[in-house]
């Protein structure tokens, strides 16, 4: 019985100990907002902004219309500095995204595509090759002249 009470007043002791080093029993969770609409045609547009508690950040908002374009961004933000932004459209031209960050590691150095050493110099005809027709192979079998034997 006694141990049931000491670890009762452990836990007792635990719970309260957040009071005491700083932590309150509420804790700020932070702040968020949302928006939202849609027409009848499909074309749509979304957005969010989330603080934590702490200060960390983060958004989105989008917007697309009936024929599947869209176009957005998103964002990141740590409370220790470190930012992302995310600017992208997608179209029928394909996805299209340009980042900017302060992350560590990921300054541009070189673009990722090879560089090309002469300029475009427009369409380039086609190769046709032609090819005559290989004449038929005759097949026959040598005559025999030799007499016949007696």
């Amino acid at each position: 019985m006694i141990a049931k009470i000491a670890i009762f007043f452990a836990a007792l002791a635990a719970v309260n100990a957040g009071a005491i080093l700083g932590h309150g029993a509420l804790v700020n969770t932070g702040v968020s907002a949302s928006s939202r609409s849609q027409d009848a045609f499909g074309n749509y547009a979304f957005g969010y902004d989330i603080k934590d508690g702490l200060g960390a950040t983060n958004s989105r908002s989008e917007v697309g219309d009936a024929h599947g374009n869209k176009k957005g961004s998103y964002t990141l933000a740590d409370i220790d500095g470190r930012a992302r932004r995310v600017d992208y459209v997608a179209d029928g031209h394909g996805f299209r995204a340009v980042v900017k960050t302060n992350e560590p590691g990921t300054a541009a150095s070189a673009p990722a595509a090879a560089l090309v050493a002469s300029p475009y110099a427009g369409p380039v005809a086609p190769v046709v090759n032609h090819v005559a027709p290989a004449a038929p192979a005759v097949i026959g079998h040598a005559a025999s002249y030799a007499a016949p034997l007696a």
